[in-house]
């Protein structure tokens, strides 16, 4: 394996770090506004739809996207692309149900929704959910431009690591939503120009799309309707458009960074637009990784690099696809690099950014009851910034053990996904449901889910769960390569297409990873309903607390009023969900 040792290469990898320190730095000292929290939170609510649009954008491609996708869609095939297209049906449940609400609201922190709807004691646990989620989710962002960096250069993940988070840290800390926001469009150009340069290389390399298409077709990769409804298959149409979808629902609709964005710009029509654009961006993102999966099928088919030993396992499969495509071109690994790093630091910054106003609104003022001014809480949550990154770098040695970059990623985050998701839509949708019943529901799915989720990671990890992956050849390897074994399933039984399994395993174990967002919202909707029904109390609901589409069928009359309130008055005075507004 070639190493990473151009001028050209550190260069433009310097130059990416050097960018984002420099935007930090202005953000904080040059404009210097970010001691209030408004603006350390919210840029001043004068941000516009572009860098909004593409910190979003960032702010989910992870190094998990690209290293993950690519790698899953060569060893099992094009299935989870589906949700590339899938994602659009996504906007409208979010523009009609969630969005509305929490743009009128104008809410510093989206927890102080549950404390109107429900109870203080909600939104405390649900602020804990979302710091755990966190905490559990950034320390695999971390590792995975590590492992890219560590592959590339030899530098150890040990040393990358903290160099990577500091950065991270101090243009955060310093800058705010702003310095966030526009390093995150910057970063987002040298994603971009990643997986651009990876594509062309490799479409080059594997002599045109035609013979990408056939390669795959040949051997079954190319599938999107796999319509069994099977909940243990691991990938079929139904777990990805289901348990995605539900995914993005809370990675849109009430995830304190998105709501956060959104609630930054000046009005809820631009609002509205950077949801629309940014929901096609990931489309064209997810299709576009998929295309670097199978280029790297097309190329390798005939020689797995993994089972001719040249890299450890399929975590390696893209860095060690790059340095063979783009070692005769000075400057485009250090492109690659920049973009793997460039993805982490934009999602690492908006969750660091995201935790350190959930832990000032729901932690500093409500629950301890302390009453700072402007510069302290602004020193509150930079200081929480800080020790929020040290813990995410010193928990990189435990995700280091673990295996599967995309579903490791998914199923962390559905521990938290289903328990939150489905207390805002309790709130949202179901006036009848109460505190009482929001919190139960929420305590069962978090239990259910992190039951489920710990025991299938403890099944991977023994070696007792195995997932089939698509056939792959080492026919056209040199003839003294060294192979690896194939998988050992002895022991086990073939439970499905995709799954070996050992009889000791529970079978709820082996559930798709994807429908763990399934079981954590339908669970806690369902032990919610259940309980405010059984354990009624008198509420005084505040219909702005309500989706339009419910307000309007328990409070037809204040949606009549609120209608003609909202047609009267100028679009500059007060908010309301029909301002119209053109510009960007």
């Amino acid at each position: 394996m070639q190493e990473l040792s151009w001028m050209a290469e550190y260069s433009v990898f310097a130059f990416m770090l050097g960018l984002s320190m420099v935007v930090g730095l202005y953000f904080g000292c040059v404009e210097s506004k970010q001691n209030t929290v408004s603006e350390y939170l919210l840029g001043g609510k004068r941000m516009t739809v572009f860098p909004i649009t593409m910190s979003l954008i960032a702010s989910h491609i992870s190094g998990i996207t690209l290293l993950g996708i690519p790698s899953d869609v060569y060893t099992n095939g094009t299935q989870f692309l589906i949700i590339g297209v899938i994602n659009v049906f996504i906007i409208a449940i979010i523009i009609y149900i969630y969005l509305p609400v929490f743009y009128e609201l104008q809410l510093t922190s989206v927890y102080e929704y549950l404390e109107r709807r429900f109870s203080s004691n909600v939104r405390g646990l649900t602020s804990i959910i979302f710091a755990l989620s966190v905490i559990l989710y950034i320390p695999v962002v971390i590792y995975v431009p590590a492992l890219a960096f560590n592959q590339v250069t030899g530098l150890h993940i040990y040393l990358i690591t903290p160099i990577i988070c500091v950065i991270c840290i101090i243009y955060t800390t310093v800058g705010g939503l702003k310095a966030v926001v526009w390093t995150d469009a910057i970063q987002s150009g040298f994603t971009g120009l990643s997986i651009l340069f990876i594509i062309v290389l490799g479409l080059k390399q594997v002599g045109g799309f035609g013979n990408m298409i056939k390669a795959n077709r040949e051997t079954g990769r190319i599938e999107f309707f796999k319509m069994d409804p099977d909940p243990f298959l691991r990938h079929s149409f139904w777990t990805v458009s289901i348990g995605m979808s539900l995914a993005w629902l809370n990675n849109l609709g009430i995830h304190p960074g998105a709501v956060q964005r959104f609630v930054a710009l000046p009005s809820y029509n631009k609002a509205r637009k950077s949801l629309i654009y940014f929901i096609l961006g990931m489309g064209v993102v997810t299709l576009m990784t998929g295309t670097i999966g199978m280029l790297m099928y097309t190329k390798y088919k005939d020689c797995d690099p993994v089972m001719a030993n040249y890299i450890i396992n399929d975590k390696n499969l893209l860095p060690y696809f790059v340095m063979d495509v783009a070692a005769e071109y000075p400057g485009l690994t250090g492109v690659f690099i920049s973009g793997i790093v460039s993805a982490a630091l934009s999602t690492m910054s908006a969750q660091l950014n995201t935790v350190s106003g959930t832990f000032y609104e729901d932690f500093i003022v409500r629950i301890m009851g302390i009453k700072v001014s402007d510069l302290t809480a602004s020193i509150i949550m930079k200081f929480t910034v800080v020790i929020t990154g040290i813990v995410c770098v010193a928990l990189v040695l435990v995700v280091e053990k673990l295996n599967g970059i995309l579903q490791l990623a998914l199923s962390l985050n559905s521990v938290t996904n289903g328990a939150v998701l489905s207390v805002f839509t309790l709130g949202l949708c179901f006036p009848w449901a109460n505190s009482r019943g929001a919190m139960c529901g929420m305590l069962v799915s978090l239990g259910t889910v992190s039951w489920i989720v710990l025991g299938a990671q403890t099944a991977i990890a023994n070696k007792e769960l195995q997932f089939a992956e698509k056939n792959v050849s080492i026919a056209g390897c040199p003839v003294d390569t060294i192979f690896k074994n194939h998988t050992d399933y002895s022991g086990m039984y073939r439970m499905n297409e995709d799954v070996y399994v050992s009889p000791n395993v529970w079978k709820m174990y082996t559930v798709s990873y994807l429908h763990y967002n399934t079981i954590g919202i339908v669970v806690g909707i369902f032990v919610g309903l259940a309980v405010s029904l059984l354990f009624p109390v008198d509420q005084n609901i505040d219909p702005k607390l309500l989706t339009p589409c419910i307000r309007n069928l328990v409070y037809p009359k204040y949606m009549m009023t609120s209608n003609r309130t909202s047609n009267n008055r100028s679009k500059q005075e007060e908010y309301s969900p029909v301002i119209q507004d053109t510009k960007l």
